[in-house]
């Protein structure tokens, strides 16, 4: 957040061992007016905060999946990720559905700024993000199908 150019809030979900570094953070870099720190969410508040982002990054360390990024395509949202990301780098296709950027500051913000310029490369990123996503077909029917086939 500190090193985007555009004042685009940035809204961080979730509790966990790191929230009183990154408060400190937040106050140490005067970032308060546009970071916050939602902690634990509903599913209701949770499908709101997709609804209303501009696109979501999630830029996990030892994630195998990415429940976050089908989510994210799941609502139409553009995904920010990095390149050793593991599991989620089979969702995100850079420049189509998203961007895969190197795990820096620099280029996460690059990205972040690259969308707030251009709103209507978001939105059709991730409309080919919501397009991938319907293409998986994922769902309950198609789990048990497969697990019984094997």
């Amino acid at each position: 957040a500190a090193r985007t150019r555009a004042d685009t809030p940035i809204l961080i979900a979730g509790d966990g061992g790191q929230r009183p570094q990154l408060e400190q953070l937040i106050a140490e870099r005067g970032l308060g007016h546009r970071v916050r720190l939602l902690g634990r969410v509903s599913e209701a508040e949770k499908r709101q905060l997709y609804a209303h982002a501009l696109a979501v990054f999630f830029g996990p360390q030892d994630e195998d999946y990415g429940y976050i990024t089908l989510e994210a395509m799941a609502a139409g949202k553009a995904v920010i990720t990095c390149d050793d990301s593991g599991g989620v780098l089979g969702f995100v296709e850079h420049g189509t559905t998203g961007w895969v950027v190197p795990p820096q500051a620099e280029t996460v913000a690059d990205a972040i700024d690259q969308y707030a310029a251009d709103p209507a490369m978001a939105a059709r990123q991730g409309v080919a993000g919501r397009a991938a996503f319907d293409a998986l077909d994922l769902n309950w029917n198609r789990v048990v199908e497969t697990l019984l086939a094997a």
